[in-house]
């Protein structure tokens, strides 16, 4: 082959990061996962557009400023966050560095590639979001035939902004904290944004209705800390608006300008630290941090010996799965990484509930809410269990089958212990202390009984539909069950089911009676369920 011939590094990398984040990294049944990807991509296209629709119709007798700072409003939030959550496993992924890094790369380039991507698939999601926008903006006040360029631009800039944004705060972590706080801070900043954009969805409704950004007339003052509003003002600018054009400009140039310092900023001066920090990714754990003499999990093997966790853990297989994935929900960067920004917003919106009716409100609308809301948590637990299933070490869960273990539900029960002791019940409790003090009332730590009747048989639900062992999948078949979907979705409409009845069962008198008979349903269920697992044999390990 030729040198002519021969693709540039940027392209090839580029071509080989956007088929590892549609088709995943494990090679077994490529085929299959790349048909699912497909299939769930096609759903949330159609999903954005669908969701695009609510912005559309604050067209009418609005201005074209107006109607793109919102159109922009949303696109930030929704696309963000789905950029957020793959952000952090496309910028870090470890085995990355042992192999590309070798080779004639350099980290910028690498960077250079993972964030045109990232920024490629945002834009993906944002046009799908913006498709019925696209139409209902050319009937708004001042707007010409150039609004449909000119927000395509637009939209692409502001895509562009939230890739380059999202790198350069990593990178600034990875830069003045260090590898060993940047493990751990990696997820907390995932979990933030989830929380700002779930916070955002919340927000952004409330503030289109109101009639101060319904009817503004001008972009500045506090209108320009927002940068939906730059790029609204780019829109204006570009494909015409009622708004003098002289009150457009500066937002417009802040829209083009940050966007540029951001990148600049992201790609070229903190792009070295990236390379070092990925490269810093790779050592050996081995080495302990200064000062650290005695080994990690000391304080866990002797916290399982212990009542009440010895009364709970008999078994000894259960004991160690249990050790096992602790070890992983508070050490290991991956599980951190793709946990918990999955779970923040499931423990957000009971608080929006919450927060919904009016404080100290004791009528049967807050206390219904109070009950559907603290319910709402039945599907942490399941959701920790789908995505502990899975790892990028999925080929290590061939040691399961080899060490001599009658079967597989001892390390199904150690683990969802695990979730129920660190993740469930104290994400119980916590909302429920809030909901006390919110409400000025001990009504919500009543109503919280029937989730802690109810958590542990939910937990039960992944271990009914096969097989289930501690990180033994790969990581893409988490992002692409649709058997784990469907569970959700039947979890959630339960548990507010329950919640519901039971504020019902408080308002006319019962509610001691309903905690009797649902334990007595639950105790059932969950005998039901553990028989079943019994009965599902071993599978062999994934070739």
């Amino acid at each position: 082959m030729s040198a002519a011939t021969v693709p540039p590094p940027d392209k090839v990398l580029r071509k080989l990061f956007w088929r590892l984040l549609f088709r995943g990294r494990a090679a077994q049944q490529m085929g299959a996962q790349k048909t699912r990807r497909q299939i769930g991509l096609g759903a949330s296209l159609v999903l954005y557009a669908l969701i695009g629709i609510m912005p559309a119709v604050f067209a009418r007798n609005a201005d074209s400023f107006v109607f793109a700072s919102i159109l922009h409003g949303f696109t930030f939030m929704f696309a963000s966050l789905s950029l957020a959550s793959n952000a952090g496993t496309m910028l870090f992924m470890k085995e990355e560095a042992e192999i590309l890094l070798h080779r004639p790369v350099t980290p910028q380039q690498m960077l250079r590639a993972k964030c045109s991507v990232l920024a490629g698939f945002a834009l993906l999601l944002a046009l799908a979001l913006n498709l019925a926008g696209f139409i209902a903006g050319l009937g708004t006040t001042g707007a010409t035939w150039r609004f449909v360029p000119a927000h395509l631009f637009s939209t692409a800039l502001l895509m562009l902004f939230s890739a380059a944004s999202i790198v350069l705060v990593y990178n600034a972590c990875l830069k003045w904290l260090g590898r060993d706080r940047f493990d751990s801070l990696l997820a907390s900043l995932q979990s933030l944004l989830a929380v700002l954009m779930v916070i955002s969805g919340q927000i952004m409704p409330r503030l289109m209705m109101s009639e101060t950004f319904k009817h503004a007339d001008q972009a500045g003052g506090w209108f320009l800390a927002l940068p939906p509003t730059w790029f609204g003002a780019l829109d204006a600018l570009l494909g015409g608006s009622a708004l003098s054009m002289s009150v457009l400009w500066l937002p417009a140039l802040l829209a083009v300008v940050v966007t540029a310092g951001t990148c600049w900023l992201a790609l070229e001066k903190l792009g070295d630290a990236y390379g070092r920090g990925l490269m810093s990714l790779n050592e050996a754990a081995g080495s302990s941090p200064k000062g650290v003499s005695t080994p990690r999990g000391r304080w866990l093997a002797a916290a399982v010996r212990f009542p009440p966790l010895s009364w709970w853990l008999r078994d000894p297989v259960e004991r160690e799965a249990f050790k096992l994935t602790v070890a992983y929900l508070l050490r290991d960067r991956e599980v951190k990484m793709r946990l918990y920004p999955g779970i923040a917003p499931m423990l957000i919106m009971p608080l929006f509930m919450t927060f919904s009716g009016r404080p100290g409100g004791a009528g049967e609308p807050a206390v219904m809410l109070q009950g559907i809301a603290t319910c709402f948590l039945g599907v942490v637990p399941l959701q920790a269990m789908m995505f502990l299933a899975c790892s990028e070490q999925w080929r290590a869960s061939a040691f399961f089958h080899a060490a001599p273990l009658p079967h597989w539900t001892p390390l199904f029960h150690g683990s969802r212990k695990a979730v129920l002791a660190c993740l469930a019940f104290p994400a119980l409790l916590l909302q429920t202390l809030i909901m006390c003090v919110v409400r000025q009332s001990a009504a919500p730590l009543v109503l919280s009984l029937p989730a802690v009747l109810f958590l542990p048989s939910f937990s039960l639900i992944t271990g009914i539909v096969g097989q289930w062992l501690p990180l033994a999948k790969p990581s893409e078949e988490v992002k692409n069950s649709a058997s784990g979907c469907l569970m959700l979705a039947g979890t959630m409409i339960a548990a507010g089911a329950v919640g519901g009845l039971a504020a019902w069962m408080w308002h006319i008198g019962h509610f001691a009676g309903f905690l009797l008979l649902e334990a007595i349903i639950m105790l059932g269920a969950a005998a039901l369920m553990k028989h079943l697992m019994r009965d599902t044999p071993w599978l062999a390990p994934t070739e």
